[in-house]
């Protein structure tokens, strides 16, 4: 038997974790739209399907944060890796609806081409007693940039069944690609052994203190605002958008986002430079809030050359808040706390894609697709204000 992954050495199991989940979100979130109009489904229906990912991620969240103390991260982790294992079979298996619904409730699965499910909360967790004192953000840049990396090559794997007349068989096969790393991540949350600082207290908001749990109503409340509007904008939704609109194959698509993944890869990674020098709140807001703009603009764009450009230019700045987020919280709460914080926040922002599921489902079904792009921009802008107005005094 070879050695046990443990806490000493260091954050690279969480990083293999990461990026071969990553990998299959990357490519799950695109294909599953492709996959379900190829099976003659119409765009309802592709609504119905995101409405229960986005109802599983919540579901899931909410799971870790009520009987993650009393069960255990690491067997709810593993747990939910068994799930993403069967969904992947059934996908494979069937193209029905209601179990194609079972499987996309089941699994775990991304619509945004990183993540939304449980496995991320514990993980941000624990990841700042896994290095030395002030390297959180740059750790959680080096996280997130394998993440993106691992979304962009997942991405990739979209033009397999592109080259190969996107038959279905090819589909199923990778939606086995999948299931299957739902058991690489049971193998390693069973082998590796989590800090127990972080996980002292559990999980659940009810072990936190009055001013803690007080102080996490707030920032809930600002992240569901900015949960609400990614709702519109997700992988799933712009891989949707860019092949109803431009008619962009399979291939395209898989392409579109492959540099996509890797130009948000390259700026999460810059954004831990950028904010040991200006702030977590700052480069958070600062560069948001021009992914917005050009966010907004796609769909007038014109032209494809015209939409992707601006959808790189957004990719470009969009994800620098995610390392900075995380490192901010980590500001904010003790490390015992961290881990409730994260499941905590995780469901409220499952909550609030899942609040924009049925928003987006309508505005496809009337034909309003650009109105999806509009949506989530002005969505987040009115977040980075409000979180902006929130925190200026306390936080760089």
């Amino acid at each position: 038997m070879g050695p046990s992954l443990n806490f000493e050495s260091g954050p690279l199991p969480v990083y293999v974790a990461k990026g071969s989940r990553v990998f299959v979100s990357g490519l799950m979130s695109v294909m599953i739209p492709v996959y379900l109009l190829a099976l003659g489904y119409d765009g309802f229906f592709v609504g119905v399907a995101l409405a229960a990912i986005l109802a599983g991620n919540a579901f899931s969240n909410v799971l870790l944060n009520l009987f993650g103390k009393r069960v255990g991260a690491r067997r709810l982790l593993q747990a939910f890796s068994l799930l993403m294992l069967g969904s992947g079979a059934l996908l494979a298996l069937t193209g029905d609806q209601f179990p194609v619904l079972v499987a996309c409730f089941l699994g775990n699965v991304s619509t945004t081409g990183t993540e939304a499910g449980p496995f991320q909360s514990v993980e941000a967790g624990v990841l700042p007693d896994m290095v030395p004192e002030g390297r959180a953000v740059r750790t959680f840049g080096r996280y997130n940039m394998i993440g993106y990396l691992a979304a962009a090559f997942g991405t990739s794997t979209l033009s397999v069944p592109g080259y190969l007349g996107e038959g279905l068989p090819v589909f199923r096969a990778l939606f086995l690609v999948f299931g299957g790393v739902g058991l690489l991540l049971f193998v390693v949350y069973t082998r590796l052994s989590w800090p127990t600082k972080s996980l002292a207290a559990g999980s659940g908001a009810g072990t936190l203190s009055k001013e803690t749990r007080k102080e996490l109503t707030k920032l809930s409340e600002l992240f569901s605002m900015d949960a609400f509007g990614g709702s519109f904008v997700s992988q799933y939704l712009l891989s949707y958008w860019f092949y109803v609109v431009y008619a962009v194959p399979a291939t395209g698509l898989a392409a579109i986002f492959f540099f996509s993944s890797l130009i948000s890869a390259g700026s999460t990674y810059g954004a831990a430079f950028i904010a040991e020098r200006l702030g977590n709140l700052r480069t958070m807001v600062f560069t948001h809030i021009p992914s917005s703009v050009f966010l907004i603009l796609i769909p007038v764009a014109g032209s494809l050359l015209g939409a992707v450009t601006l959808l790189f230019l957004r990719q470009s700045v969009s994800q620098m808040d995610v390392p900075t987020r995380q490192a901010l919280m980590a500001e904010m709460f003790k490390p015992e706390e961290r881990v409730q914080a994260y499941a905590v926040t995780n469901v409220v922002r499952s909550l609030g894609t899942f609040a924009g599921g049925p928003v987006a489902t309508g505005l496809i079904a009337v034909g309003a697709l650009s109105g999806l792009l509009y949506a989530g921009g002005l969505s987040k802008i009115g977040y980075d204000v409000s979180i902006y107005a929130a925190y200026r005094k306390r936080f760089r």
